[in-house]
């Protein structure tokens, strides 16, 4: 057996032909489309929006900026601004401290704004009459409390971290993240008469009508809140953490995977699809994804009344799901550093 081993080690023979040659073509990727596509439509697109700029803008889609209201905070302060109900609320960020926010009711186009006070945070209560709020009580004691539209505090509230974010009010509870800014945050779902958890996890992206959808390092999972069911969901796409955002009756969420660093280059993309949580089924919006200079300023997206999802990009634009296209506001937005809106009423 060793010699048949060693001769057939030592002998010579004819040499193994060369593997053949292999030549590999990169697979060019896809060419997007730099902006929204879409047209215009017959009579406008109906969208009326409150901008977030320093003072805010009342913005019609087709016409443009329509009012500057008065009596906001000026110079270098900060805004955003949320929807509440059928209005909305502005909230002030004082520039180079770390002074408490100010909330202000918006009133009109016209009119001065109404102060909720100052807060760490602030969000939208179910009933859309309120919002949530972390109040600053002393340098390190805060409460939450929630506060009326009107200025009212609504009950006593209850003692919280001032590390504490509200995020948002749903039939199942108050959505806020457990301190926040650090990288053991975690989110939560509390009962927010007495503080108990409801749901905790890592990474809460979203909560609306009886479904909450939680992130995950490959996939997703939607949690049906009547009866504690979980449901692992597949990314239609391959992104980082999205942006939920549902519709005003909770009934389908838009889910924007955008990238601010495409293909590890400068540019930025957006890609909204649509959740609808009780089939679960995805479905891509029209003209999606693009390319987009608005990711983190002049941009956001939200929902209509009447169930178009609104975009901001360049101009605002709408889409209802089913519609083959956008359609384009003609007017073309304000091009400094504001992000976000709320589309009234």
């Amino acid at each position: 057996m060793a010699l048949i081993l060693l001769s057939g080690c030592t002998a010579d023979g004819p040499a193994p032909p060369p593997p053949p040659a292999t030549s590999t073509t990169p697979t060019a990727p896809p060419t997007l489309p730099e902006g929204l596509v879409g047209g215009p439509a017959t009579g406008g697109i109906g969208i009326t929006a409150l901008l977030p700029t320093t003072g805010p803008t009342l913005f019609d889609a087709d016409r443009g900026s329509v009012a500057t209201p008065p009596g906001y905070p000026g110079g270098d302060v900060g805004m955003s601004v949320l929807r509440v109900g059928k209005s909305a609320v502005l909230i002030a960020y004082p520039a180079g401290t770390t002074d408490p926010l100010e909330a202000f009711v918006y009133t009109g186009p016209a009119s001065p704004p109404r102060s909720l006070g100052h807060a760490w945070s602030v969000a939208p209560a179910v009933d859309g009459e309120s919002v949530w709020v972390i109040r600053p009580d002393a340098p390190d004691a805060c409460r939450l409390q929630r506060v009326s539209l009107s200025g009212g505090e609504l009950g006593p509230g209850q003692p919280a971290s001032c590390r504490t974010e509200v995020r948002a009010g749903t039939p199942h509870g108050l959505l806020i993240t457990i301190d926040s800014g650090n990288t053991s945050s975690t989110d939560a779902l509390i009962d927010p008469d007495t503080g108990r958890t409801v749901q905790q996890a890592p990474r809460i992206l979203g909560v609306a009508g009886d479904w909450m959808l939680l992130d995950g390092l490959t996939e997703l999972t939607l949690v049906d809140l009547r009866n504690n069911r979980h449901q692992q969901l597949s990314r239609p796409v391959i992104a980082r953490t999205p942006t939920v955002v549902p519709s005003r009756d909770g009934g389908v969420w838009a889910v924007d995977f955008a990238d601010p660093a495409y293909r590890s280059t400068s540019t930025q993309t957006r890609d909204l699809w649509l959740l609808h949580p009780d089939t679960p089924n995805w479905e891509h919006v029209a003209a999606m994804p693009f390319i987009t200079e608005h990711l983190k300023r002049g941009g956001g997206f939200g929902w209509s009344d009447a169930g178009d999802l609104v975009l901001a990009d360049g101009v605002l634009a709408a889409w209802h799901p089913g519609e083959p296209r956008w359609r384009l506001g003609k007017a073309a937005l304000p091009t400094s550093t504001w992000s976000g809106f709320a589309v009234l009423p």
